[in-house]
């Protein structure tokens, strides 16, 4: 059972908000347990200034995010705009290009730099940590390198190197078909959902 972006505002479970009328859209399927996505990838505003460069996952505080895809943790750490931060280098995709995904606003983390985590792991909870915050959300972004062997630097400069792409064209079930884990396997840098969702499990955790 899912439910298909519609264009209504996103109120809970399954749902998720429009991208707005400026953006090439990527028509998204949420399933109907996955948390709502409160809001879209937004490269530009309609101004052309830099916009909104991931998606929002928006949830109780304390629910769990989950990586991505496996990986390597490069930057887990607080700063007073994002709040508690994780990255994750997901090594490179087809094209010798090397992928990360980003997680800002944790409540709580509970992976550190250097620790290789398996797609579903936990990684922290869901919070609103860091100035840029005004409710329970997770800020996710995804980054792939803009040219094989580009990202020359490593640690917290996270940016160099590297482009924001958004989510809904990376997961593995396909373009916009966001995709909750539940144990399969896929190329690292296909990604499932990184909070998890209602009845789906992880490693060492069971979603209510």
């Amino acid at each position: 059972m899912s439910a298909v972006l519609t264009g209504c505002l996103a109120r809970g479970p399954g749902t998720a908000v429009p991208y707005p009328p400026h953006v090439a859209a990527i028509p998204v399927t949420m399933p109907a347990t996955a948390p709502a996505i409160a809001q879209q990838f937004i490269p530009l505003t309609p101004t052309g200034q830099p916009g909104h460069m991931g998606i929002d996952v928006a949830d109780a505080t304390g629910t769990p995010v989950i990586a991505a895809a496996p990986g390597v943790v490069t930057i887990s750490l607080y700063e007073p705009a994002y709040g508690n931060r994780i990255v994750i280098d997901h090594g490179k995709d087809s094209t010798g290009r090397r992928v990360q995904t980003l997680y800002f606003h944790l409540a709580a983390r509970q992976a550190e730099v250097g620790q290789r985590v398996a797609r579903g792991a936990p990684i922290g909870t869901l919070g609103e940590t860091g100035l840029l915050s005004s409710y329970p959300h997770l800020h996710f972004e995804y980054h792939r390198e803009v040219e094989p062997g580009a990202r020359v630097r490593s640690g917290n400069n996270w940016w160099q190197g590297m482009v924001q792409e958004d989510p809904n064209g990376n997961w593995v079930d396909g373009p916009g078909r966001v995709t909750c884990y539940r144990g399969q396997s896929a190329p690292a840098d296909k990604i499932t959902y990184p909070v998890v969702c209602r009845g789906s499990s992880s490693p060492g955790l069971t979603a209510p």
